[in-house]
């Protein structure tokens, strides 16, 4: 009898930008030792649970923090990229401080709104950024989610095809607060803030999803 998919959606461990506040999006810096250390105690945490497969986004600080967090699972399955397990790209923004991020935020919505408003505002602030983009390449909230849940439809029937199981994702804030969104819209702000290598579990049972614990940071301690 086939098993429902559980998917472990994990934020990549920190990086060189987080450390010094710049936008990434589709563009990449390197982890930090603190994100392996964090990514490998991630590992430590999940070395027990067996994943009948793995995959991050192709950035590279994604495909490094799978590769970290493999090493110490037992039955660690071939890790696999998707480019649709990127972060969202924002433009001409990136590279640039996050407080330039903020500040095109709080001109495009007219004021400066708190965390705990825009998680339930996604799409607007992707017409935002859009708007506002003067390289043409900040997505719209649509395209977001369809590579988001195009990729989550496929690995989950694969997997269920294959007797369900534990399946393990290395993404970005962003798309896990998308995922969040669009499946547990209610509960966008139990965790306003996706932390490195946070664990947010989504059940697939071949038909729906349903988000299960959020940003959950105890395998990594």
């Amino acid at each position: 009898m086939a098993r429902d998919t559980v998917f472990y959606v994990v934020r990549h461990g920190q990086t060189l930008f987080n450390v010094l506040q710049k936008v990434q999006g589709w563009c990449d810096s390197p982890l930090t030792e603190q994100g392996v250390a964090v990514a490998r105690k991630l590992g430590a945490g999940l070395a027990a649970t067996p994943f009948s497969a793995a995959y991050s986004s192709d950035s590279g600080r994604a495909v490094a923090t799978l590769e970290n967090v493999l090493e110490l699972n037992r039955a660690a399955p071939q890790p696999r990229s998707d480019w649709r397990l990127r972060e969202w790209c924002y433009g001409d923004l990136e590279g640039e401080p996050g407080s330039k991020l903020h500040d095109v935020l709080a001109q495009g919505f007219g004021a400066d709104l708190p965390m705990t408003e825009l998680n339930g505002r996604l799409p607007e602030i992707a017409d935002v950024l859009a708007d506002r983009d003067g390289s043409g390449r900040s997505e719209r909230f649509d395209a977001i989610e369809d590579r988001v849940t195009s990729f989550f439809a496929e690995a989950g029937a694969r997997a269920c095809a294959s007797g369900g199981g534990n399946v393990l994702v290395v993404t970005h804030a962003f798309t896990v607060k998308t995922l969040l969104y669009l499946y547990a819209r209610d509960r966008v702000n139990e965790r306003p803030k996706i932390e490195n290598a946070s664990v947010t579990k989504l059940r697939f049972d071949g038909i729906s999803f349903e988000v299960g614990t959020i940003g959950d940071t105890a395998y990594a301690r």
